[in-house]
């Protein structure tokens, strides 16, 4: 639970996002603040592009310590802020800002949450790799599949031209490529990836068919859902190694946390979080 008293020193943080009322990043960020007994409270601040400005020039007004930055708004921060460090330079993608009296800072830690998926599936047999989406989330994902000496990686998004202009910002052209949407079938890869919305709503159609998913050896799922993807599902059913986004979630969320407190919680705290807001136990802020 999170802490009941809210006082006149009560300060705030939180996620910014265009339509997120799904997010469950207060869940874990509340769960860590508690835990910790930092008079703090952590929301979902929603925010079309037109209004990213605003809300950015909120961050310092309010004093907040910093915010989470979520879809759509990774990329288009970035010309924002004060500084950009190293590892979101590198990626292009900002999902963390730090406020330091009044200066801001874009961050990146889906860095360490997509390494700490990639941990707990194994993919070591893995050298060639498809990624479905070219948005802040896939530049992560293949920052750190170039790092782990992936041999080959297949970018696929409906603007092709968003892929391979990823791949050209990562001087990656000799492992990667870029191919069409309509064209990620025909793709042979080991690991599948899929960094995009698809697989949010049961509705939604598999970002990757069952055909591709049988070929492979391991499948990652960006997507954090209650009862899990069928994406996910799909491939578990065929005894291949797969895991959701909530690892990564709570990975880059305590990530965050510590650029912000200097602190770092136990990740099995942000897990058991994140557990009980899925099973709808806990907070469904946003």
């Amino acid at each position: 639970m999170v802490r009941s008293e809210i006082n006149g020193r009560t300060r705030l943080l939180g996620v910014i996002g265009d339509k997120i009322g799904y997010t469950l990043s207060p869940a874990i960020e509340n769960a860590a603040l508690e835990h910790c007994n930092l008079n703090y409270r952590y929301v979902a601040l929603s925010c079309p592009p037109r209004e990213l400005p605003g809300m950015v020039e909120a961050v310092r007004l309010l004093k907040m310590p910093g915010a989470n930055v979520t879809i759509p708004h990774k990329e288009r921060v970035i010309p924002l802020l004060d500084e950009i460090g190293g590892e979101a330079r590198r990626v292009g993608a900002v999902n963390t800002l730090v406020n330091r009296d009044g200066r801001l800072t874009g961050r990146n830690t889906d860095i360490a949450g997509f390494e700490m998926l990639l941990g707990r599936i194994g993919v070591k047999r893995c050298r060639t790799a498809l990624v479905a989406g070219a948005g802040g989330a896939a530049r992560a994902v293949v920052a750190v599949l170039l790092d782990g000496g992936m041999e080959e990686i297949v970018v696929a998004c409906r603007k092709k031209s968003a892929g391979r202009k990823l791949i050209d910002d990562f001087g990656a052209e000799k492992v990667a490529r870029a191919v069409p949407w309509e064209e990620r079938g025909e793709v042979m890869s080991e690991l599948l990836v899929n960094a995009t919305p698809l697989a949010r709503r049961p509705s939604d159609p598999l970002p990757l068919s069952r055909a591709v998913v049988l070929r492979s050896r391991a499948v990652a799922d960006l997507v954090v859902r209650p009862g899990g993807t069928r994406f996910v599902s799909l491939a578990r059913s065929a005894g291949i190694a797969a895991e959701g986004g909530s690892v990564m979630l709570a990975a880059q969320g305590r990530e965050s946390f510590r650029l912000w407190f200097g602190r770092r919680p136990p990740l099995e705290l942000f897990e058991k979080a994140l557990e009980r807001a899925i099973d709808g136990e806990g907070p469904r802020q946003g």
